[in-house]
């Protein structure tokens, strides 16, 4: 399979939403679609957007526009809260999350709704995907998602894709030994 000239086109998105991150002191972790790829070490299909979660994005937001419009991104400020920048062909949102000791807590529909989930699934060290350095959640946080997405969105209807890469998840959590039946339970919906 040959990836497409657009989805090279975001690994300079993710080192510019990186390369951001850092200068505000922190940090972005990619999840979704990508995560399935960059667990892969390899493009395993087409993308049209990047999302992230990023710690304490809320206060950050003034920050993180302006700093993208300064790379020629339009921003949009979406009514959960996430942040929006598109250019050309390409999208990326921001979703906040925030933190302690033992849970994070994604504000993934504003004041309606949040997700809890062990922090130790924002795992803090850098990889590579192709050469860019990036955050990613664990493969843990991105099963659960594809096992239960009404945690996210009630009306979600299964995609191919997302049977694909759920089968490709369990697989990998699977050799690390993970009992995947019990990923559910480490959840809080809220």
């Amino acid at each position: 399979m040959s990836p497409s000239e657009r989805n090279y086109q975001y690994l300079n998105v993710m080192r510019l939403v990186e390369e951001i991150s850092k200068s505000l002191r922190t940090l972005s972790w990619v999840w979704g679609g990508f995560t399935t790829d960059i667990c892969a070490g390899q493009f395993l299909r087409e993308h049209d957007d990047v999302d992230y979660l990023t710690l304490n994005l809320h206060p950050l937001k003034p920050m993180f526009e302006e700093a993208f419009s300064g790379h020629g991104w339009r921003c949009e400020n979406l009514s959960n809260g996430d942040l929006k920048f598109r250019k050309d062909n390409l999208k990326i949102e921001l979703g906040n999350v925030e933190q302690d000791n033992k849970l994070a807590k994604w504000t993934h529909n504003g004041e309606k709704g949040s997700l809890l989930f062990p922090v130790s699934w924002l795992n803090t060290d850098v990889i590579e995907f192709l050469g860019i350095e990036l955050h990613l959640i664990s493969p843990e946080l991105q099963y659960v998602l594809k096992e239960h997405p009404e945690l996210l969105n009630p009306e979600w209807t299964i995609r191919e894709k997302d049977i694909l890469e759920k089968k490709y998840l369990q697989n990998v959590l699977i050799e690390k030994k993970v009992d995947v039946c019990l990923l559910h339970e480490l959840i809080v919906s809220g």
